[in-house]
């Protein structure tokens, strides 16, 4: 025992340090983040070392308080070492029945921490959420329906914490942690369904701040989240993988692994295949064989079961010269874009293409588009299959009118698609309405707003729908006319350009008078 080893006034002096340290005020200021970190650590260290500090409950009382305000510490690296050093204190010297009210007012404590709205609650929401999450099995188990309960409210955008993603992050990893440590049967069977609903949840997070799109961290750990609990419902109880959840699991996988940011859809391709390849089977994966021969095993270099797709880690490239490079997105779009072909994933897909397709990088617009068309092209002796595309495209943009993030890329996507000549058969045809409920719902959007770049984008579609003629024709050159009177100059200018060009190109289809056309022909030179 090291008790027998180290004389008690030694012992003395290493159970007082953080009292003595405190009195001194050594925590402050650039030195005090190093001796809180040294703190931590050393706390951690003697509780695996079993430090005979079991009847000083004064001393574990002022080690908790130290680990308490460093997980609520704005330096990042001073939290983990907190994280580390709070569940090593519990099973050593918090675990005994005698200790189980102090366990209670602590997780109460803790839990309350998550619901901060503070000025420094998103600092207290990531600590503690992670901390919570490390805690062992036997402190989890007593308060287990309160955790639970916490950490999904926790992962709620509310309009206090709207910018929040960082916590959200950490709320939904702190989940994770405690489903692994739990397990699933006499762990959180019960609340599986609850759980995933909050993870889904997740998946749509786009919070936007000066840093960018940071929801993406949000989406990233959902991910993460999902498979780790699918896979352990596959081990322990394969029934709790309803295909409602796995679905969607998949589903909103797909859809971020064919959306704009590198990282994020690099992340959502491993997890992706990790679903396909995970052994045992998740089961209820619509589609599942025909997954895996788009995804072949060979190709996408999964790694022991999947710990990848976990850990996030970029996959080690071998021999295989077909392997998938997760951060490239010729390698990705191709195969992704085949799933359009399925129902059930056709939805998410579109919406991921539409963001990806519409965007300004050059790079990603060019495979986008180029595997979107080409397997548009393909369509053209199914039109069946084609029509449903384009009536889910309809439906992406219906259920996202005023929705900066889609409707933006809506337009320079449309614009593309509709000059692309791969819906040509749609557009041909007399009885599809597709043109007609484009127009709808670019109107629908431009109504009641100002926003010039909207308007310059929308200029592009209209002149775009002159193409198909009829009523659809005469409805967009009456839309154009409206802003070749516009108020503003470049508008005005824009309009006349884009309607001269168009007119140019698509005279023959559209439905103004021949010697009106001419005399546009004739002003314009």
């Amino acid at each position: 025992m090291a008790d027998s080893l180290i004389s008690e006034e030694i012992w003395q002096s290493v159970r007082e340090l953080v009292g003595r340290l405190r009195v001194r005020q050594q925590f402050r200021g650039l030195g005090g983040e190093l001796m809180r970190q040294a703190c931590c650590r050393c706390i951690a260290r003697l509780s695996q070392a079993a430090a005979p500090c079991h009847h000083h409950p004064d001393i574990i009382d002022e080690w908790l308080d130290l680990i308490e305000e460093c997980l609520g510490h704005e330096v990042q690296v001073i939290r983990e070492k907190a994280i580390q050093a709070l569940p090593v204190v519990f099973e050593q010297y918090l675990s005994h029945d005698s200790s189980r009210q102090k366990r209670a007012e602590l997780m109460q404590k803790y839990c309350h921490q998550l619901a901060s709205t503070s000025a420094n609650g998103l600092l207290l929401r990531m600590g503690y959420s992670r901390a919570i999450g490390a805690l062992p099995k036997f402190v989890l188990s007593e308060h287990l329906p309160l955790v639970i309960r916490s950490l999904i409210e926790c992962t709620r955008v509310t309009e206090a914490t709207q910018k929040w993603a960082e916590s959200r992050r950490d709320a939904v990893i702190g989940l994770t942690e405690v489903c692994h440590t739990q397990g699933i049967v006499d762990g959180v069977e019960k609340y599986v369904e609850e759980i995933i609903d909050a993870l889904l949840a997740c998946l749509s997070e786009y919070t936007i701040d000066m840093r960018g799109d940071i929801g993406a961290w949000v989406r990233e750990a959902s991910m993460t989240g999902l498979l780790s609990l699918c896979r352990a419902c596959a081990v322990e109880a394969p029934q709790l993988n309803s295909a409602r959840a796995v679905c969607a699991a998949v589903r909103g996988a797909a859809q971020q692994a064919v959306e704009k940011i590198d990282r994020t859809r690099a992340h959502a391709g491993r997890i992706f295949t990790a679903f396909i390849y995970n052994d045992p089977i998740i089961s209820n994966i619509p589609h599942h064989e025909a997954l895996k021969r788009i995804f072949p095993y060979d190709e996408v270099e999964l790694r022991g079961g999947g710990e990848e797709a976990e850990s996030g880690e970029h996959a080690v490239v071998s021999e295989n010269s077909n392997v998938v490079l997760w951060l490239f997105p010729g390698h990705t779009m191709p195969r992704f874009v085949q799933l359009l072909q399925y129902p059930e994933y056709r939805y998410s897909v579109l919406k991921g293409l539409v963001v990806s397709a519409g965007e300004l990088t050059e790079s990603l617009v060019k495979h986008t588009t180029q595997s979107l068309y080409s397997y548009l092209h393909t369509l053209h002796d199914d039109l069946p299959t084609l029509r449903s595309v384009c009536d889910t495209i309809v439906q992406v943009f219906a259920d996202n009118l005023h929705v900066k993030r889609i409707t933006g890329p809506m337009f320079n996507f449309l614009d593309r698609l509709l000059s692309s000549g791969a819906i040509s058969p749609i557009l041909d045809d007399p009885e599809s309405t597709f043109a007609a409920d484009v127009l709808k719902y670019l109107q629908l959007e431009l109504r009641g707003g100002k926003n010039i770049y909207k308007l310059l984008d929308s200029i592009n579609v209209l002149c775009q729908l002159i193409q198909v003629g009829g009523t659809v024709c005469s409805k967009a050159l009456g839309q154009l006319v409206i802003y070749l009177c516009y108020a503003d100059r470049y508008v005005r200018r824009c309009a006349a350009a884009r309607l001269y060009e168009a007119l140019t190109l698509y005279g023959d289809t559209c439905t103004a008078p021949q010697h009106n056309l001419d005399q546009v022909q004739y002003t314009r030179r």
